[in-house]
């Protein structure tokens, strides 16, 4: 019988039960963080919490120091000098002066200019391209300010100036139109802000103040620390500077003094939007610091700097990720004239002011105007352009400025309107946010981070460790059950010599062991019950058992608790030969399944 029992073994070893093939649902699987938070460094920062806190903490205060003191000696000259006796001014006196007139330099300018008349030709010959380029949509005013970016900012400053100037002389006047309109007016293009400048740079130059006398001011957050100090001539500065980088025509030494306060700019983030902001780049370079001091031996400065950039082209590009949505959203006015875009922000503009006052004849009008300018840009939509404008709906849907709010009636109706618009709005707001902190912010962070690895050197070492940790907890998060219950092997117990013979028992042979003193062929239902009686243990590699005969005899799948019934049918055969082979088949599989039951009861 022990040789049939072997041989049909041998021929269901399909049916084993193998514990690595199995996969744990367990409730205490860690899960990785989604595609959203993996890919972008900012989130991936802000989740992922440091291994020193303190030495994190410790860097971002020397940081913010560091940053704060950079940030005034860059001012320090823009508020208390003319733009002629800046550092500015004379680097772009000696670029232009060594530079400027060098033949490659000149080719260069041609080629740029070239490059750039080529492009305006093909955007003025596409309909798409041009609606891309020329009419982008309008954001509410705090993301409307960063779209415009420094020229944004310097409009807002320059109320903030022009106000505490009035604040220490209350008797002067001059800028109380000046402030009353910058303060009502949400700039809404760059056209806008730089005529706003211009006619506030006239009127400083106008009032013969003394502009470099320095309005300080110490804010309630600095804890009497820190002084925010300013003065009539940062603005007349900062604002040609901007000129300088932004605007086209200039020399290459305008330029280049323009980009260096752009660049100071990125690195404190307070030239333009206030000491304040450099509490951002402290915690990024706070992170950076974290993130250098797990790098290899030899490799810290690059990781460092790879991570500083990966965090900090965030900041540098704000409004550049903000313009790339304003223009993507502004597709939708494809097949729509630029007046007819003009006459269409204007239409809403009074509708939603007709909505506040509940003015119903003024907004149906209005209503029926933008009706109208949507069909007639509709109709002049070409087929191959829907998917562009398709493309702009998604973006430009629930704008601000560019949704219309609910007329309003009685109070529990107009409540019951604001639903609907509230949540339109909401849901533009999250695909923008979404698109930004998917697509735009790691492509822009990546290749950054790919500048920072071509100048400073690629931490090989560092990212290769960094990678087989990953794929280490990423092993483990798969299968955390293997890890963390792999069966313990039973003690051995001490045992006179005449005692002491150990038989081990592999997982094969265990399956393959029958009891030598069985009971008669076909009383299937006797055998198994005897075995019951006296249990052995089970292990999934090897079983330590005492030699004795009666240890022997018993089957390493007695004492398992069944979920199934043997056959109680099989009964005596009348042909011993026959049944002794059917039989011990039967029996061969009826244990296969024991032990199958026993491993799961053992992992599961």
């Amino acid at each position: 019988m022990s040789q049939n029992i072997s041989n049909t073994a041998r021929n269901i070893g399909m049916y084993q039960y193998t514990p690595s093939t199995q996969q744990s649902f367990s409730a205490g699987t860690p899960i990785s963080n989604g595609a959203v938070v993996e890919n972008n460094p900012i989130l991936n920062a802000a989740s992922s919490a440091p291994e020193n806190p303190a030495k994190m903490l410790a860097a971002m205060g020397i940081s913010a120091a560091a940053l704060m003191g950079i940030n005034s000696a860059i001012n320090k000259p823009l508020l208390e000098k003319e733009y002629s006796n800046t550092i500015f001014s004379k680097i772009e006196k000696y670029i232009d002066k060594n530079f400027t007139s060098k033949s490659w330099v000149k080719n260069l300018s041609k080629k740029t200019q070239n490059f750039n008349k080529t492009l305006q030709n093909k955007i003025n010959n596409s309909e798409v391209l041009r609606t891309l380029f020329k009419k982008p949509s309008v954001a509410g005013p705090m993301a409307q300010q960063q779209a415009n970016g420094s020229m944004g900012h310097m409009a807002s400053r320059a109320v903030e100036i022009m106000q505490k100037y009035k604040n220490a002389h209350p008797g002067f006047t001059d800028f109380d139109k000046l402030i009353k309109q910058g303060s009502s007016t949400k700039f809404e293009s760059i056209g806008q802000i730089k005529n706003y400048m211009d006619d506030v740079v006239k009127a400083i130059k106008k009032s013969g103040v003394s502009t470099t006398e320095i309005i300080s001011k110490k804010p309630k957050w600095g804890l009497g620390l820190i002084k925010n100090k300013t003065s009539l001539q940062e603005i007349v500065n900062k604002y040609e500077l901007i000129k300088k980088y932004k605007l086209p025509g200039n020399t290459l030494g305008a330029k280049t003094s323009g980009y260096l306060l752009r660049g100071a700019e990125c690195l404190t983030n307070g030239i333009f939007a206030g000491v304040g902001s450099i509490l951002m780049q402290a915690i990024f370079i706070g992170q950076s610091v974290s993130e250098a001091s797990k790098a290899e031996k030899g490799e810290k400065f690059s990781t460092f700097m790879a991570s500083l950039s990966e965090l900090m082209a965030f900041m540098a590009t704000m409004g550049i990720q903000m313009r790339t949505v304003n223009h993507l959203a502004g597709l939708k006015f494809i097949g729509m004239p630029e007046a007819d875009v003009a006459k269409y922000r204007k239409a809403v503009k009074i509708a939603n002011e007709a909505a506040k006052c509940g003015n119903q004849k003024a907004y149906n009008k209005m209503s029926i105007l933008i009706k109208n300018l949507e069909q007639n840009a509709k109709k002049n939509t070409k087929w191959y352009q829907k998917p562009a404008k398709w493309i702009g709906n998604i973006f430009g849907f629930g704008r601000v400025k560019e949704t219309l709010k609910p007329l309003k009636s009685n109070k529990f109706a107009t409540s019951l309107a604001k639903i609907p618009n509230k949540l339109k709005i909401f849901t533009g707001f999250s695909i923008r946010t979404a698109f930004i902190m998917a697509v735009l912010t790691p492509i822009i962070s990546g290749l950054a981070k790919k500048v920072s690895y071509g100048i400073f050197g690629k931490p090989v070492k560092t990212l290769e460790k960094q990678k087989a940790q990953e794929e280490a907890d990423k092993k483990a998060a798969e299968h955390p059950a293997q890890e963390q219950s792999q069966p313990q092997q039973p003690q051995s117990i001490q045992q006179t010599p005449q005692q002491q013979t150990v038989n081990t028992v592999t997982t094969t042979s265990a399956v393959q062991s029958i009891p030598q003193q069985q009971a008669a062929p076909g009383n299937l239902m006797d055998t198994m019950r005897n075995m019951q009686q006296t249990p052995a243990p089970i292990a999934s590699q090897s079983i330590v058992t005492q030699s004795t005969p009666a240890a022997s005899s018993i089957s390493p799948d007695a004492g398992i608790k069944r979920t199934y019934i043997p056959n109680p049918i099989l009964g005596p055969e009348n042909q011993p030969n026959i049944a002794a082979t059917r039989t011990a088949r039967i029996d061969a599989v009826l244990r296969q399944a024991d032990y199958a039951e026993a491993m799961a009861q053992k992992y599961l």
